[in-house]
């Protein structure tokens, strides 16, 4: 399959929107799962969910069921969650284990690095190899997130936004805490909301009563990026009322927006977990410092979260509405939308020599 990339230029000034079936062929999305996120380094949880021996959590990895585990070392590790035996997963949602996940199928078992550890009844099998171990996935650790990936030899994730890194630093991004989790339903295409959220042209929009007030869409602009992510600054038009903020992808799909007041940032990732090409389950993950969750002043932060998304659920359905019309040609970027063709070039990478 050829993707066409001739609406994407050298510029944000020389190029269009993406045309409408990278949001709505199946193939596309297909692709994508094979070649961007499968190949990629992917934010799956938060340090904070996984911080004693036995803690896991399950995750749908693009259709792979998969399980986060924290060792007796505290070393967090990834593999499969699909039993050896016949298939049956090993876990379910969240929780805690002493040793060892079992099979509710037949009760095979595996511990907290996903090797094989006992089966009942296996004694006349045949050359019965117990020395095998559910498939694994590479694990990462960056500034409080764990990300994954499945390929097999994948290039690491920290060099190549080592920039982003620096320019988080002074606020110990990696210490925040999760204050409470919002969770949607999402019947898009991932891009939707992604391209949505990496530009703030929509400011007078959606958010025109809400964020155009304190940051106006036409001050906002993305920063030149050199790594694997896009960076958006918001400017404050008053520092007294409101701090500036960043939106931040680090490419594919890991979003986060925070507010850059001193000593005590308010950062949200918004968590996608795709499911097919038109749905996606979007958590909005708010953190904190600890001092500021124990003063008790981070349900504002909850709240206006809500009622931005909120905003922004209208907009993404009428968009969603509009690209199933077949009447509809992409028009040109603004320069207002730089992170919008910084992904773009992300997946010209990715997708141009299939």
């Amino acid at each position: 399959m050829t993707i066409d990339f001739s609406f994407h230029g050298p510029s944000v000034n020389e190029s269009s929107a993406l045309p409408k079936y990278f949001f709505t062929d199946p193939k596309i999305y297909d692709l994508e799962k094979d070649k961007v996120f499968r190949s990629d380094w992917v934010a799956v949880a938060r340090v904070d969910q996984l911080i004693n021996p036995g803690d896991y959590l399950t995750y749908d990895f693009f259709g792979d069921p998969i399980i986060l585990a924290c060792n007796k070392q505290g070393q967090i590790n990834a593999f499969s969650n699909v039993c050896l035996h016949r298939a049956c997963p090993i876990a379910s949602g969240t929780g805690s284990t002493k040793t060892l996940f079992t099979c509710p199928y037949h009760k095979w078992s595996y511990d907290l690095e996903g090797r094989f550890r006992g089966a009942p009844d296996m004694e006349q099998a045949v050359n019965f190899n117990r020395d095998m171990r559910l498939p694994s996935l590479k694990v990462e650790r960056w500034q409080g997130w764990v990300f994954v990936n499945a390929s097999k030899n994948p290039e690491p994730l920290a060099p190549t936004i080592s920039e982003l890194e620096a320019k988080l630093a002074p606020w110990n991004v990696a210490s925040l805490k999760t204050v409470g989790v919002l969770k949607y339903d999402s019947p898009w295409n991932w891009k939707v909301l992604l391209e949505n959220f990496m530009e703030s042209y929509h400011h007078m929009g959606p958010h025109n009563e809400t964020l155009n007030p304190i940051y106006p869409h036409s001050g906002t602009y993305a920063e030149e990026t050199n790594g694997n992510y896009t960076l958006l600054e918001n400017p404050t038009i008053d520092k007294t009322l409101s701090p500036s903020f960043w939106v931040g992808l680090v490419f594919p799909s890991m979003m986060f927006a925070m507010t850059r007041q001193p000593n005590a940032p308010i950062l949200a990732w918004y968590q996608m977990i795709t499911k097919s090409v038109d749905q996606f389950e979007l958590n909005i993950h708010v953190l904190a410092p600890q001092t500021l969750i124990d003063s008790g002043h981070t349900g504002e932060a909850l709240a206006t979260y809500q009622m931005i998304h909120g905003e922004d659920i209208s907009i993404c359905d009428s968009v969603w509405q509009g690209l199933q019309s077949t009447q509809y040609t992409p028009g040109r970027l603004s320069h207002l939308e730089g992170c919008i063709w910084y992904f773009h070039e992300y997946l010209q990478r990715k997708l141009s020599a299939v």
